[in-house]
């Protein structure tokens, strides 16, 4: 019959039953020794006899005690019962052959050592100890063999029977151990998908603090990990305190979604009990930007494979429209009116070709080639381009660029086309209603980064026009496509730079930065000046 496997003292739930055994050898201790006193006085009890009884009980109680001790240690259990029973069967044998009147009562005490040997140890080791004590009591007894022999029967019952539960014991140990290990590996996964999860997890009690929480719920309410208190959520975000409240008391939910000053997320979030009727609220927070950037991503790249088929249809009766305005300008019969209309079919025309050349620009945009380049050189080239193809008649454009080179790791036609996009917006949209505009171009570097700032003078920008600016199609213009900021914001970002909007008192800055280069030896500039 397979035995029963006993793990070390310092397991928990064992190390209970060891401290109990030995406390309960201590009991035995004291009850013998109890028994020899009460023996004292009887005339029965020899006297020479009570000379040899007396110390076995001490030597055995010092025995219990030092059991006692040794249960708080690692020593294996199996050795601490195995050498336990043995030294209480020699003792309770030595003191039953001292004092034959106490068979009576350490037979019955024997019993639970009985059942310690084989429900802890294994099923040989119980019956040895069952038959050892059960032969003892017999032989010692002074009425005969047979008076004890029920004990013996009872220690072998109690033998099997311990047996058989200790298996038992010993199986649902094993299925314990086994469903432990399966849940703590189960509790490791969900708690590795828990951190991968591109959703905000929070885990709120009754009185709102936060039990637990993933990263991007870390980070989104800037929640701090080290901290062993739990934190409150009205603290880390009223508002999203708030909608927990209203859905709490079963009222219908807003669609505003939360925003974080120091995150672009856009956060709808979603409330469950993690336990019909508890307390503990289960929160995601659900960033409603990134599926609106997927869609964003797939409406372009559909966008762009259709413009891409479609720009050859358009432009050729485009073309044939202004090679026949501009043969009907050679008319000489035409009056003020005619020619007032072949302006607005120019205009328009330009206004189409234009719409039709930023559509294809999402569709067929060059990857960026960067290449080491002086910044400040390509702005001065830049601002005289600019004054030659675009006069500025009362408008104005300020440098304000170092005098040493700056040298910058981007592509020069993709920087080109960003500051044409910015100054172009500058000039018609950043200007006092009836004033001529007035614009500054200042190159500046900040660590690892150099800049280009594109300022104007003019109202500024809304804060709801200014979190929509660098979305596609986004205007608030009749004559824009909204596509140019979009598209200058794209090419930054794959020069491995950024374009940004920074607020100002008056007027507006947009701000475009790419990776510096390793300088180059200085070269000569100009100082701050004036373009008209």
């Amino acid at each position: 019959m397979p035995t029963r496997q006993i793990k070390t003292v310092h397991d928990h739930s064992l190390r209970a039953e060891i401290r109990l055994y030995a406390l309960y050898r201590m009991l035995e201790a004291v009850t013998l020794l109890a028994m020899i006193i009460l023996y004292a006085s009887a005339e029965e009890v020899m006297r020479s006899t009570l000379l040899y009884a007396v110390p076995a009980c001490l030597i055995y109680l010092l025995v219990a005690t030092t059991f006692i001790a040794l249960a708080y240690t690692r020593i294996s259990a199996s050795r601490q019962i195995v050498l336990g029973t043995v030294f209480d069967l020699i003792f309770a044998g030595l003191l039953a052959w001292l004092i034959p009147q106490a068979a009576d009562v350490i037979g019955p005490m024997l019993m639970l050592n009985v059942v310690a040997a084989a429900l802890l140890v294994s099923l040989p080791f119980g019956l040895s100890i069952a038959v050892v004590a059960g032969t003892g009591l017999m032989l010692l007894s002074p009425r005969g063999w047979n008076d004890h022999l029920p004990y013996a029967l009872i220690y072998i019952a109690i033998a099997l029977v311990a047996s058989r539960l200790g298996q038992k014991i010993s199986q649902s140990d094993q299925v314990t151990e086994q469903q432990s290990l399966e849940i703590a590996e189960l509790s490791r996964m969900n708690s590795l998908i828990l951190e991968r999860l591109p959703v905000g997890v929070l885990v709120v009690n009754g009185k709102g603090r936060i039990r637990t929480s993933n990263e991007v719920a870390q980070y989104l309410l800037r929640l701090d990990s080290s901290l062993p208190d739990e934190e409150i959520l009205d603290l880390r975000s009223p508002p999203l305190a708030r909608k927990l409240q209203r859905w709490i008391e079963g009222k219908p939910q807003d669609q505003e979604l939360l925003a974080f000053r120091h995150h672009e997320a856009r956060i709808e979030p979603q409330f469950l009990r993690l336990i019909p009727q508890g307390e503990e609220i289960l929160i995601f927070l659900n960033d409603t930007s990134q599926a609106a950037r997927r869609a964003e991503t797939m409406t372009l790249a559909t966008l762009g494979r259709f413009s891409a088929s479609l720009a050859h249809e358009i432009r050729n009766p485009l073309s044939a429209i202004n090679y026949a305005a501009q043969l009907l300008e050679e008319s000489q019969s035409l009056d003020y009116m005619d020619r007032k209309m072949l302006d607005i079919i120019r205009q328009q025309v330009r206004r189409t070709n234009g719409i039709i050349n930023s559509v294809l620009g999402l569709a067929r945009r060059a990857p960026a080639q960067p290449q080491r380049f002086d910044l400040c050189q390509m702005v001065r080239n830049f601002a005289d381009e600019y004054r030659i193809g675009f006069p500025l008649d009362n408008d104005t454009l300020t440098l304000r660029i170092p005098d040493e080179a700056l040298m910058a790791n981007a592509d020069p036609d993709h920087v080109h086309q960003i500051l044409m996009v910015l100054i172009s917006n500058a000039r018609y949209y950043g200007r006092m209603p009836d004033e001529p505009a007035h614009m500054t171009l200042r190159v500046a570097q900040e660590g690892n980064r150099c800049m280009v700032d594109v300022i104007d003078r003019g109202p500024g920008i809304s804060d709801g026009a200014a979190r929509s600016l660098f979305k596609p199609f986004y205007t608030t213009s009749s004559h824009g496509t909204g596509l140019g900021l979009y598209i200058a914001r794209e090419l930054a970002q794959n020069n491995r730079g950024d374009l940004e909007y920074l607020r100002r008192s008056s007027g507006s800055c947009f701000r475009l930065s790419m990776p510096l280069a390793s300088a180059e030896p200085e070269m000569p500039g100009s100082a701050p000046q004036a373009v008209q």
